[in-house]
């Protein structure tokens, strides 16, 4: 299905089938779900989650080749309720997604450069400071009844107004859902 280039990196930077299918399982409620995952990479999670439920996903990935790939696997699979976007966080609007997906995206941008995925894109401590900014203020402005699971976090903290759901363990790490009841106190 990948590439041998990217298939190696898969333990590391993929999530697991199992850990997708039940991810997805948790934030898609309905079929007219709309799901973010935040760091798609090759849309491992999205192709899945798709699969599995009715729910529309949308991958938002840094790397464009990455993207590529990802929208090659979901045209080679027939899983028509999937869509890859390049690009950052400043660009999502979270009104536009019910549910949003974490695979602990940012922690690549803490580790040596031997051990990040490539040197495609500027990866960096200050990065992942910013990033995880970035993912707070969104989560904080998404609409009261969002659900956001995390696979090994985000790196941040939940925003004001999100109840802590439900945890699970799987391998390597735990599902936590969360869900936004309320509108957070600044």
């Amino acid at each position: 299905m990948y590439p041998p280039a990217v298939r190696g990196a898969g333990s590391v930077y993929w999530t697991p089938l199992s850990v997708a299918a039940r991810a997805a399982t948790l934030l898609a409620t309905d079929a007219v779900t709309r799901v973010l995952d935040v760091g798609a990479g090759v849309g491992k999670f999205c192709i899945v989650g798709a699969a599995v439920t009715q729910a529309s996903f949308v991958g938002v990935e840094q790397r464009g080749h990455l993207v590529a790939i990802a929208r090659a696997a979901a045209l080679r699979l027939g899983v028509p309720t999937v869509r890859f976007e390049h690009g950052g966080l400043d660009a999502v609007d979270p009104a536009a997604f019910d549910a949003f997906y974490f695979f602990n995206p940012f922690e690549e941008n803490t580790w040596d450069a031997e051990d990040q995925l490539d040197q495609s894109v500027v990866l960096s401590r200050q990065k992942f400071v910013e990033d995880v900014a970035r993912a707070e203020r969104l989560l904080a402005a998404a609409r009261v009844g969002a659900r956001v699971v995390t696979y090994h976090g985000f790196g941040g903290a939940m925003p004001d107004g999100y109840e802590h759901a439900h945890r699970e363990p799987h391998p390597r790490s735990y599902l936590d859902l969360w869900i936004k009841k309320r509108e957070g106190d600044g």
